[in-house]
C-alpha cells in the first residue's frame, strides 16, 4: 500500500501513482489490511452515523454496501483471527 501527494488532487485524479510523491508505504498482508480498513470505516460510522457523514462530507453518502462487501469477503476470505465487532449496517 502506497500513499502519494500530487500537487493539485483536482487535476491529476486519474494521473499515474509515478506522477506524485510518495509519503508513506507499507507492505501488509490482505488479511491485516482488509480488517484495519474494515474496523476504521465501522469507528466512523459509529461516531458519525449516515446522515452526520453526509453532514460533514456533503458530497457522498456514506459507503454502506462497500462497508459491507468488505465485511463479508473479509470473514469468508481473510481467516482473520482478531476479534471482530457485530456489523453496523
Amino acid at each position: 500500500m502506497a500513499v502519494y501527494r500530487f500537487p493539485d488532487v483536482s487535476t491529476s485524479y486519474d494521473a499515474p501513482d509515478e506522477d506524485g510523491t510518495l509519503v508513506w508505504g507499507s507492505r501488509q498482508p490482505r488479511t491485516v489490511l482488509g480488517h484495519a480498513v474494515m474496523e476504521a470505516a465501522q469507528s466512523v460510522l459509529r461516531l458519525h452515523g449516515e446522515d452526520g457523514y453526509l453532514a460533514k462530507w456533503v458530497r457522498y453518502p456514506f459507503p454502506v454496501a462497500a462497508l459491507q462487501d468488505l465485511r463479508r469477503l473479509h470473514l469468508r476470505h481473510d481467516g482473520c483471527a482478531r476479534p471482530h465487532q457485530p456489523a453496523l449496517v
